[in-house]
């Protein structure tokens, strides 16, 4: 038994793939298993799972672990660019504030309890990482000790202090988070269902159902109906296109008309005559008494025969950005349908009031024509394509490792982004540059959860492996303190964020606390808020946050270790 424990030990150090794809597959299992509803996601699963095999002692290659952090935190910029320099408007600067509050305040109580507990640098950093689950200051707090003037034999260590930390700290910075968002609105006494109610009313004009009381506005329904009639109704026969499509109940837009043996395509002031036979699109309710208005439906392959297409829609025109929908409806709601809006893979509300951002997602639905002309006018069409632009992947890793090699004396401390923090600027440059000229850059959102996911977790792997033989030592030696400590950090910037945006910048109780979620970039903090609002409102006030909190975070953990050293 000795022999062959022995032999499997040899194969694993001399192939330490094995390993790695060993502990990502471990990890990814562990993170699905829930426990009284809660899982602990991929990456505190891989560390955890990494943390055991590394007793074996394996050899990881530095390489590895630089080049998947390269291409994970690229991805984290390049998604939150357009968002992040989009914040900087002046609609935005609340929730930058929001932010900066939880940030700074994150950074400060790190560094107190670091010193009160006499915590080394990797210690601190690694819980400033878990507390605040912010898995990127790993690579930008490691990369920061590597330029340290110390012993190999004292990097290592604190290297290794740095996955300890975090695996101690992430599993109650994101439950913690969830515990928060849920207990805080009960002690308050705010029932965010409630406020979630009335700030939809507010948003949509005090209408709850606006489809029915506004027909002049997208429909929201994600089927729409295609149905042909023959014009036999007196109310009918000598009205225009436009006069037919208002004496529908619902919103109802007319496709087509066969007139005279020709198959047209209708113009508002087109006037039908008795026999004609006209197609309409709408929803259920638009077709109730369409028969009885209109004529007998028919089934004629000349008229039905539309072609429909959906589009995505990303939202590039200044004319659109920063508009309500309200506004893009009344220009060209009349003939489309809108589906959802979603915000750096957030669904966003549809009402009235609600602001498009710019590189927002809209899906919309409609005749081919009518589709692709509102796509003309708002923005950039997204279409499905599975190829990647790595040469630009490529060159903005590139410009970001050299721009982390930079380094600037500050008060006698050497200051440096590192490799994490420089290649998380190029991805915001980048990502920008992509949303203002969308003709360059592609990265498909399949591409970017490789990235982002599998680059994450591959960098997980690789800094578990290699703190495995100590992480034991170093959990015995802090374990509880430092539990206790990072719980103390999830929840203070936490609570200085609610208290600054209730009673500072007096933000909605749903936007607030979707900011809070956003600030701490607790995903999983923000589901449960949408749970308790009922709504997904939160959304809106999560994504300026999230933007701006991850590029704060990350870079914090080249701070903490320069500060702590």
């Amino acid at each position: 038994m000795n022999t062959i424990f022995q032999d499997v030990l040899t194969i694993c150090r001399n192939n330490p793939q094995i390993v790695i794809f060993l502990a990502l597959a471990i990890g990814y299992f562990i993170g699905k298993i829930k426990i009284f509803g809660f899982n602990l996601g991929s990456t505190a699963g891989v560390l955890l799972a990494a943390l055991v095999l590394g007793q074996m002692e394996v050899s990881i290659p530095p390489l590895l672990k630089t080049v998947s952090f390269a291409f994970f935190i690229f991805a984290i910029g390049y998604k939150v660019g357009p968002q992040f320099f989009g914040g900087l408007k002046k609609e935005g600067l609340n929730y930058i504030w929001m932010s900066l509050v939880v940030a700074v305040v994150g950074l400060i109580t790190a560094i107190t309890l670091g010193k009160l507990m006499h915590f080394d640098p990797g210690t601190t950093a690694g819980m400033l990482s878990g507390a605040m689950t912010q898995s990127s200051a790993i690579g930008t707090a490691e990369g920061a000790i590597s330029h340290l003037s110390i012993s190999a034999a004292q990097k290592a260590s604190w290297h290794t202090n740095v996955a300890v930390a975090y695996a101690i700290t992430y599993i109650f910075g994101t439950a913690g988070m969830v515990i928060f968002c849920k207990v805080m609105p009960r002690l308050m006494k705010i029932n965010l269902k409630e406020e979630a109610r009335k700030l939809e009313e507010e948003m949509s004009g005090g209408h709850r159902d606006e489809v029915e009381e506004s027909p002049e506005l997208f429909s929201w329904r994600k089927r729409m109906l295609l149905r042909a009639y023959k014009v036999t109704g007196k109310d009918v026969i000598g009205k225009t296109v436009a006069e037919i499509e208002k004496m529908m109940p619902g919103k109802i837009v007319a496709e087509k008309v066969k007139q005279g043996g020709q198959t047209l395509e209708p113009a508002p002031d087109m006037v039908i005559k008795a026999g004609d036979e006209i197609a309409l699109a709408g929803r259920r309710e638009g077709f109730l008494n369409a028969d009885q208005i209109i004529g007998p439906e028919i089934d004629d392959k000349d008229v039905i025969d539309i072609v429909g297409e959906v589009l995505d829609v990303c939202i590039l025109n200044k004319e659109v950005a920063g508009k309500t929908l309200d506004v893009l409806s009344e220009k060209y709601g009349q003939r489309c349908f809108l589906r959802k809006i979603t915000r750096m893979g957030q669904d966003i509300p549809i009402t009235r009031k609600t602001v498009i951002d710019k590189c927002d997602v809209l899906q919309i639905v409609g005749a081919k024509d009518d589709v692709e002309e509102v796509a003309k006018y708002a923005g950039y069409i997204e279409r499905p394509a599975p190829t990647t632009d790595l040469v630009m992947v490529g060159i903005a890793c590139v410009l970001g490792t050299l721009l982390g090699l930079v380094v600037i004396p500050a008060f006698g401390v050497p200051i440096t982004l590192g490799v994490g923090g420089g290649v998380l600027i190029s991805g915001l440059v980048f990502g920008w540059l992509r949303s203002v000229h969308p003709t360059f850059g592609r990265v498909p959102d399949e591409a970017q959860w490789i990235f982002t996911d599998l680059g994450l977790n591959l960098f997980i792997a690789c800094v578990g492996l290699v703190a495995g033989p100590q992480a034991v030592h170093a959990i015995q030696t802090t374990g509880l303190t430092l539990f206790f400590a990072g719980a103390t950090l999830t929840l203070l910037p936490a609570m200085a964020g609610l208290l600054f945006g209730k009673y500072v910048i007096k933000l909605n109780p749903v936007l607030l606390f979707g900011a809070i979620t956003g600030s701490g970039t607790v995903t999983a903090a923000l589901n449960a808020v949408k749970e308790e609002a009922d709504s997904s409102l939160p959304a809106i006030g999560y994504t300026v946050c999230y933007a701006f909190g991850n590029v704060i975070l990350t870079i914090w953990g080249t701070v903490l270790i320069n500060v702590m050293a």
